[in-house]
C-alpha cells in the first residue's frame, strides 16, 4: 500500500510519521498507531480499538462517508488516497469530513497529486501529505506562502477578499 520511500509533510515541510501501515492480514502491535484499510476497520474495529494506541484508516475518493461516520470520533488519522491526479473526489471527501462530519484530527492526502494542488488540499481541510521522493517540499512551502487572501472561503473560514473590501468600505464611510 505505501510508497517505498515516502515521506510525510505538512504545510511547513517534513514531519515525523508515527503510524504503522498494516496489511489486512498483519497483526496489530499492542500500543502502536495502526493504519488499516476501510474494509479491515469495518470488520475488526472492536479488536483494533482495543489493541492499538490509535487507529487510522485509508480510504479512496469513492468512499461512502455515511459508512465511515460511526468510526470518526475514534479515528486519529484518515488517509485519503488519490487514484490519479485528475480525480477531484478526494478534495470533496476532505471538505465533507471537516464541514459536514466535524472530523478534527489528522487528514492526510496520499497518491498522485502535485505540489500545485497542496494549497487547494489545505483549503479543503487536509493537513498532512504522504509524498514520494520526487515531490518538492520547497515547492510546497513556496506555493503555500505565495497566497494569503482568497476569493472563495475554505474550511479554515478565513475572511474573503470581498469581505475585506466591504470592511474597508465601511471604515471609510
Amino acid at each position: 500500500m505505501a510508497l517505498n520511500s515516502s515521506r510525510v509533510l505538512d504545510r511547513n515541510g517534513p514531519i515525523t510519521d508515527g503510524w504503522q501501515r498494516l496489511a489486512d492480514d498483519e497483526a496489530v502491535k499492542t500500543g502502536a498507531s495502526a493504519l488499516v484499510s476501510f474494509q479491515r476497520l469495518k470488520n475488526e474495529h472492536n479488536a483494533l480499538f482495543a489493541e492499538a494506541a490509535a487507529v487510522g484508516v485509508e480510504i479512496g475518493g469513492d468512499v461512502t462517508l455515511e459508512e465511515l461516520e460511526p468510526f470518526l470520533p475514534r479515528l486519529g488519522l484518515i488517509v485519503v488516497r488519490f487514484a490519479f491526479m485528475r480525480d477531484g473526489r478526494p478534495f470533496s471527501v476532505g471538505r465533507l469530513l471537516r464541514e459536514r462530519y466535524g472530523y478534527t484530527r489528522d487528514l492526510r492526502a496520499v497518491g498522485d497529486f502535485i505540489p500545485d494542488q497542496v494549497l487547494f488540499l489545505l483549503r479543503c481541510g487536509f493537513n498532512s501529505f504522504e509524498v514520494g521522493p520526487n515531490f518538492s517540499a520547497d515547492a510546497l512551502k513556496h506555493g503555500v506562502a505565495a497566497y494569503t487572501v482568497w476569493y472563495q472561503r475554505g474550511v479554515e473560514r478565513n475572511q474573503t477578499v470581498a469581505e475585506m473590501r466591504l470592511g474597508k468600505a465601511k471604515e471609510q464611510a
